[in-house]
């Protein structure tokens, strides 16, 4: 893809990931999984994790996958 096009997508990408909250970004980041009995340190870890590091991590990993997928 041309840099025009690399950086629309980024843009999109940016634009989905900023409308989840920040649990969701987190559990994309770990693969989907939802442990049995992280609850209550999965609720710390949400609260102090800094917002804009796992946006801009779930932005890379998208793209990433998007580029293997696409080659």
């Amino acid at each position: 893809m041309s840099n025009l096009q690399n950086e629309m997508v980024k843009e999109k990408i940016l634009a989905d990931v900023l409308e989840m909250n920040t649990g969701s970004i987190l559990r994309e980041l770990d693969g989907g999984k939802m442990l049995p009995g992280m609850c209550e340190s999965f609720d710390m870890r949400v609260a102090m994790t800094d917002r804009d590091v796992v946006v801009n991590r779930l932005v890379e990993k998208r793209l990433e996958e998007m580029e293997v997928l696409h080659g």
